[in-house]
């Protein structure tokens, strides 16, 4: 194997081990008091027919995750030979996208299962429903997430890609180097233009926007206290949603600070080094996100949630939340850390075609 496709498998291997892992160590994420989406009694969170299910779907995550992707590397060094083909790279570049999805679709179906499993534990085991929970009016009124403010770093930081690309729009090459592929080596290249010069600082605006909304979120979602502890509960909560609040304030700067310096590979170089270049920049997200996992991981620790009663019935699949008769639009998951959306409520389907037409406006944009 040469140095060129042995780095671009490094690259992608480890991508897909995180991802991997993530999906692997799902449960653990979640508030120990859920299994797979499932509420079950605090008292019986160290069960071990619990444990033994959580590791069972750990192992089996990580068991077939990871013979598909000896199959895929194996199907890579039989089709190469070893060797970074030198044309048609094009299926090289998008395999391990295809991979990715692959593994999500391996992962969520093991969901799905286990999820049914648990329900089916909980209804043989007998567990009641946890008792009604209580709202806070003490801590709704504090601030759990930082204020807009907070942002004006990441959108200096967009300032200054623009700016230097306004600036130095004279200078930039008549022809724009978009894409490279898996060797390193430009194969799209474009007009110069406002249009393909600021479309990275259009993405960066999209990132910041999907960062503080999401931000926004952790003090907007619904409140659950437990009666039986509520101090307890209220600190647990308060110190959750902060959590999540810095954790998206840094991976927020990480992003736009990272796509910024793929603005200026871009526009500024043309290279087959800025090709190299850009894929050793694609170890800083890449790092970045081993880092929020160990975080997320740290901030879920010991989390318990507050359930309600009849509440599972309204997860469909323990990871969709459903309930026209909720007002709450934002709602904290049941599965991995973070919140999610009350799709039962028509707001959020109107955020999620927000979302959709930023995302895809570019695609209109330039065709």
């Amino acid at each position: 194997m040469n140095m060129s496709l042995y780095g671009f498998g490094l690259t992608m291997g480890a991508v897909y081990v995180l991802v991997l892992a993530v999906a692997a160590f799902q449960p653990s994420l979640a508030p120990r008091n859920i299994l797979f989406g499932i509420s079950i009694p605090k008292s019986a969170v160290d069960d071990d027919a619990v444990r033994k299910l959580r590791r069972s779907y750990t192992g089996q995550v990580i068991g077939y995750g990871l013979a598909f992707g000896i199959l895929v590397a194996a199907g890579i060094l039989w089709k190469t030979g070893g060797t970074m083909p030198v044309d048609d790279t094009q299926w090289l570049a998008t395999l391990p996208v295809g991979a990715l999805l692959a593994l999500f679709g391996i992962s969520g179906g093991l969901f799905v299962a286990f999820h049914q499993k648990a329900e089916r534990l909980k209804r043989e085991s007998g567990w009641q429903e946890e008792r009604r929970t209580a709202a806070s009016l003490s801590l709704r009124k504090e601030r759990l997430h930082y204020p807009l403010y907070a942002f004006a770093p990441h959108l200096l930081v967009i300032l200054i890609s623009a700016g230097a690309a306004w600036l130095l729009y004279d200078k930039i090459p008549d022809s724009i180097i978009t894409h490279y592929n898996a060797r390193g080596i430009p194969d799209r290249i474009q007009d110069k233009s406002y249009g393909t010069v600021f479309e990275m600082n259009l993405v960066q605006l999209f990132m910041l926007a999907i960062f503080i909304f999401v931000n926004y979120t952790t003090g907007a979602a619904r409140m659950k206290i437990d009666p039986a502890d509520p101090e307890r509960s209220e600190e647990q909560q308060r110190r959750y949603r902060k959590g999540m609040s810095l954790l998206m304030l840094l991976l927020g700067l990480g992003m736009v600070i990272f796509m910024g310096f793929l603005q200026a590979f871009m526009l500024y170089g043309g290279s087959r080094m800025n090709g190299v270049l850009i894929g050793a920049a694609g170890i800083a997200p890449l790092v970045m996100s081993a880092a929020a996992v160990v975080s997320m991981m740290k901030l879920g620790k010991g989390r318990m949630e507050a359930s309600r009663p009849g509440e599972d019935a309204k997860w469909k699949a323990g990871a969709f939340y459903w309930d026209r008769s909720d007002s709450a639009i934002f709602v904290e998951k049941r599965t991995g850390i973070g919140f999610t959306l009350n799709w039962g409520h028509p707001v959020s389907w109107v955020i999620l075609a927000i979302i959709l037409g930023f995302a895809l406006a570019p695609l209109y944009l330039n065709p």
